[in-house]
């Protein structure tokens, strides 16, 4: 199935800048003048004209910037001081001479320009206009200054892409990059003349060549005194000390100077100036035309251990680029050391810029990977805010290719994540890639490549637009081979540099480079969250050799390798075809191992299913790997981790023990947690078991999950003696929605079935009661969950059907009872009410639980309260029907204890038991008080609660402490006298009002989605 449609009648504007600029860096101003020539090559005749003019995304916090700021934790447009936010203005246009009539869309960095005369097929115009920009802050985005340090990037006004599809007329962004029309640049930019800058295309002014070389003859000067200093290592000065070095900025200079670039066959210019920077120049020989390219990095002094070999990694990049690629067409490439608030750096035509590196290994990599977009948004221009894997992800490629290269027997970059933590030492530079992808996929909250920038999460649009396309086409780069490979894409640069290439058009070069229809990647690994997942079913003797049978019991129709092994050493390798769903693969030769992809070159969900050897007695098992903690989830190995488990309420008291578990940081497709404790107080075995196997399916659901939870804990009742009791949980959790639409919404469904079982021993006093020797229940629920998350506001919506029927029997009679149905629905939304400051949060909670089915035992002597209670407060373990809670105290008979609750039923602040078997309403709310911490605050409950016909209305507020979602407390001030206990003077036992909550059950969480 194709992914795209065909491209026929390939055309493109032009457009022709001539721009001069002015910087004033003591208002931090730029003032210019533009004129460019458009030219419309379309079929089509044109009477507007759509121009970006992107500095005035800095305006305010109501901008597309500053609305997506925000939502990512950047408040500064919307809340910060004027003098830090920045805009273009002094626009003046016209074309041809003329005054044309222009305006703003409703996107305030957008303009539209009405033409007196339309523009014909074939025809040009000439534009111009003053501009003036107020450069804003750093700390916002890709354009601003940090003191007089400048980023000037995506500056002046500058037309939308017109193309096959219309006008592109975009609002700027962080999150989603550019499509800007190709053309030539002539640039003049005028400044204080002590400042270094770095810039698109070349530098025609003699005067600043020969300052450049002046300075770079200096700098290796000092490099070379650094290196006999440090002997080459990586040696990076601590912040502090690169901070101090780079803090003072020379007074600019009196006199002025006037400096000019020219670049052909580019879409963009950016500049950088510093009057800090040290600077190194290098060459590079190209390896297809053996052309000679000018390098130069840039950098400040604080930085120098870091950026010493910068020249190195720029020529490397560059080369290896070209090698697979094709050469690079133009003269020069600049690396400049600046602030970058849009990510660790961000590429221009010949020129990048490159934010903090902790390390040189880090640099090395951000570099080449910023030298590289060069290639993909630079010469192949293509559309990055609809199609931004076309540029990111065929970037990360080429940088994971460049890591595998250069470093092959150290292609080990993980440390660089969580300081290689969780045996991420063993992983290698692409299985970073590749365990990130599987990571958020076994999780369902994954997203097709083909998905707009704007509309990734912040986290998917680094993992899955540059990393799982990278690991993806590595993929197809391991199929194909190398050779042919590199053929296709030299190909396709060839056909389509300085143009703008759609997915379909890099399709269709690649498949008729290869001869190969590659619809399985097109189709299946980019426009869809489908997931891949081969297996080896079974090996059977040949008369010549192996027969290895496969089955796709994935998603993707993709190639399948299998492999021949001795050990870790791959001898001969077998392709399945794409498109077959199962097949065999006749070996010349008779082995013991064969495993589907050694490497690890495609990114399988389940890798478990990938070995077989016939030495083994579980021939397709792979050999045990205990570790302590937890991993990454090592390939080729049965990882299984043990941690220490403890445990304690009132009547096991002390529980120790050891956990058994495979909860790793990819999630298996089967998963368990096997807890058992040694209870100090029931000399006995206690703890829980959790086994569970989620699905992805294609449809309807991102994830479903089946599971059992097991539970076995003792506890005593002065009534009815020592009592253990066993609870077994099946439950099915849905996850409803499409993995396409991350958005705002979650939708979950949870049907969970109980039975729980007691054992009590028999004695005179409770041998006529009816839990005298056993007590067996049996109920379930089924609950809807819905969340709406912004950052400003949350709403969860549940509605639980909750219903329960119990056999009791004893000695001397046999009753059923406890016969109940009930329905709660809550609704609480949760919302910002102090947003420039440190988050405060404002929650209403709305719940309405209504019993329309139970009978009471109210004859059975010793009975109290029936599991179908609803409590104007929190669930207590009385009413935890299903164990699926942890509570010190769950029979209720301390006095400290007693007063734990949870957070749901009708939540009232207080420890006071009331409620009902008909129905309870209540409304609650809580505040964080405006401190500088989040630990304090306020709450206001109000709520009804019927009894025998009379409508009872109650109200409590007080003061709250809460530790994230783990531990509140709760202290009442003032409550409707109704709620006191025995009197009605306010603090007459008080201690019982206080009410606290605990949420300890990591394991439970993990398995079901909890809210």
């Amino acid at each position: 199935m194709p992914l795209f449609g065909n491209s026929q009648n390939y055309w493109q504007q032009t457009v022709d800048y001539k721009i001069d600029v002015k910087l004033d860096d003591e208002n931090h101003l730029l003032r210019g003048f533009e004129t460019f020539d458009y030219t419309n090559n379309s079929p089509n005749i044109l009477d507007t004209i759509f121009i970006h003019v992107w500095p005035n995304a800095y305006i305010d916090g109501e901008t597309d910037l500053g609305k997506q700021n925000y939502a990512a934790g950047n408040k500064i447009l919307k809340f910060g001081n004027d003098s830090l936010k920045g805009c273009i203005d002094s626009l003046n246009f016209k074309v041809n001479g003329a005054e044309v009539k222009w305006q703003y869309t409703t996107k305030r960095d957008i303009v539209f320009l009405v033409l007196s005369q339309p523009l014909n097929p074939g025809g040009k115009i000439s534009v111009s206009t003053p501009f003036k920009v107020t450069i804003p802050s750093g700390k916002i985005s890709r354009l601003g200054h940090i003191d007089q340090s400048y980023q000037i990037t995506q500056w002046y006004p500058k037309p939308a892409v017109y193309d096959k599809n219309g006008w592109h007329a975009i609002p700027y962004l962080n999150q989603g990059e550019f499509y800007s029309e190709f053309g030539s640049f002539d640039v003049s930019i005028t400044l204080p003349k002590n400042y270094v800058v770095g810039a698109t295309g070349d530098l025609q002014t003699k005067s600043e060549i020969d300052f450049l070389n002046n300075l770079s003859a200096e700098t290796e000067v000092l490099v070379k005194n650094l290196d006999e200093e440090t002997g080459q290592k990586d040696v990076p000065l601590s912040s502090s000390e690169s901070k101090a070095l780079n803090k003072n900025f020379p007074i600019s200079d009196s006199q002025t100077k006037t400096i000019r670039y020219v670049q052909k066959n580019v879409h963009d210019f950016a500049w950088f100036a510093d009057k800090r920077y040290k600077v190194l120049k290098g060459e590079v020989e190209l390896p297809n035309s053996k052309r000679k390219v000018t390098t130069w990095a840039m950098f400040t002094p604080g930085n120098m251990s870091l950026w010493r070999n910068a020249i190195e990694y720029i020529n490397d990049g560059t080369y290896y680029y070209s090698l697979w690629n094709g050469d690079y067409p133009y003269n020069q490439v600049t690396a400049v050391d600046g602030t970058i608030s849009a990510g660790g750096g961000m590429e221009y035509p010949n020129v990048t810029v490159i934010g903090n590196a902790s390390s040189m290994k880090e640099l090395e990599v951000v570099i080449v990977h910023e030298v590289g977009h060069n290639w993909f948004y630079g010469i192949l221009g293509s559309n990055e805010r609809d199609h931004g894997w076309m540029d990111e992800g065929m970037n990360t490629l080429n940088e994971i290719r460049y890591i595998q290269t250069k470093y092959p027997d150290n292609d080990n970059l993980s440390d660089m994540i969580l300081g290689g933590m969780f045996h991420f030492e063993n992983l290698s530079h692409k299985d970073m890639a590749d365990f990130s992808y599987r990571a958020m996929s076994r999780l369902a909250l994954d997203q097709p490549i083909e998905t707009k920038s704007a509309d990734f999460t912040s986290i998917n649009y680094g993992i899955i637009m540059y990393q799982k396309t990278g690991i993806v086409f590595h993929y197809l780069k391991d199929y194909l081979g190398d050779e042919m490979f590199n053929k296709c894409m030299h190909n396709y640069f060839e056909e389509w540099k300085f143009k703008h290439p759609q997915p379909e058009d890099m399709q269709a070069s690649l498949e008729k480079t290869c001869g190969e229809k590659l619809d399985w990647l097109f189709y299946d690994l980019i426009q869809t969250t489908n997931h891949i997942d081969y297996k080896i079913t079974k090996v059977r003797k040949g008369e010549n050799g192996d027969i290895v049978y496969v089955k796709n019991v994935g998603q993707v129709a993709g190639p399948i390798p299998v492999s021949a092994m001795n050990g870790d050493s791959v001898l001969t390798t077998m392709w399945l075809k794409p498109g077959e769903k199962k097949g065999k693969l006749n070996f010349s030769e008779f082995h013991s191992e064969y495993t589907i992809d050694p490497n690890h070159n495609i990114s399988e969900l389940d890798r478990t299913n990938n070995s077989y050897n016939s030495d083994q007695l579980f021939n397709k098992l792979e050999p045990l790997k205990l570790y302590f903690g937890s991993s990454y989830n090592e390939p080729n190995k049965t990882n299984m981790y043990i941690i220490p488990a403890m445990g304690y309420n009132l009547y096991d008291q002390y529980m120790l023990g050891v956990a058994f578990h495979n909860l790793a940081i990819i999630p298996n497709k089967f998963q368990y947690f096997i807890a058992p404790m040694y209870s100090f107080g029931g000399k006995r075995i206690s703890g829980t078991a959790e086994f569970m196997r989620d699905f992805l399916p294609k449809k309807v659901f991102k994830l479903a999950k089946i599971g059992l939870s097991l539970k076995s804990f003792k506890f005593d009742d002065e009534t009815f003696g020592s009592d253990i009791y066993y609870s077994f949980s099946p439950y099915l959790n849905l996850k409803i929605g499409n993995r396409k639409n991350q958005g705002p919404w979650d939708h979950n469904v949870l049907l969970l079935t109980n039975f729980n079982y007691n054992s009590r021993s028999a004695n005179s006093t409770d041998a006529i009661l009816p839990f005298s020797q056993n007590n067996e229940q049996r109920g379930g629920y089924l609950q809807y969950t819905g969340r709406y998350t912004k950052p400003d506001y949350e709403m969860i919506f549940i509605a639980k059907n909750d219903y329960q029927w119990d056999n009791y029997s004893s000695n001397f009679f046999n009753e059923k009872g406890i016969e109940f149905h009930r329905i709660q629905i809550a609704a609480t939304n949760r919302y910002k009410y102090l947003k420039n400051k440190k988050n405060k949060w404002a929650e209403i909670r709305l719940y309405y639980g209504n019993v329309y089915s139970h009978t009471e035992l109210n004859s059975i002597p010793g009975y109290q309260l029936s599991q179908s209670f609803l409590t104007l407060g929190g669930g207590t373990p009385s009413l935890d029907n299903y164990k699926e809670e942890y509570y010190v105290d769950r029979q209720g008979t301390s006095d400290i204890f007693s007063n734990q609750q949870n957070d749901n039923l009708g939540n009232f602040k207080t420890g006071v038991f009331r409620g009902s078997y008909n129905y309870v309403f209540t409304a609650t709310s809580y505040i964080d008080l405006p401190l500088k911490t989040n630990l304090f605050g306020a709450f206001v409950d109000y709520g009804i609660v019927p009894n025998n016909g009379v409508m009872n209305h109650y109200f409590n507020t007080g003061i709250g402490i809460r530790l994230s979602k783990i531990f509140g407390i709760y202290f009442p001030l003032y409550n409707s006298d109704n709620l006191n206990t025995n009197s009605n003077e306010m603090f007459d036992q008080y201690g019982s009002k206080i009410r606290f909550t605990l949420k300890i059950n990591p394991v439970n969480s993990n398995f079901k989605i909890s809210f």
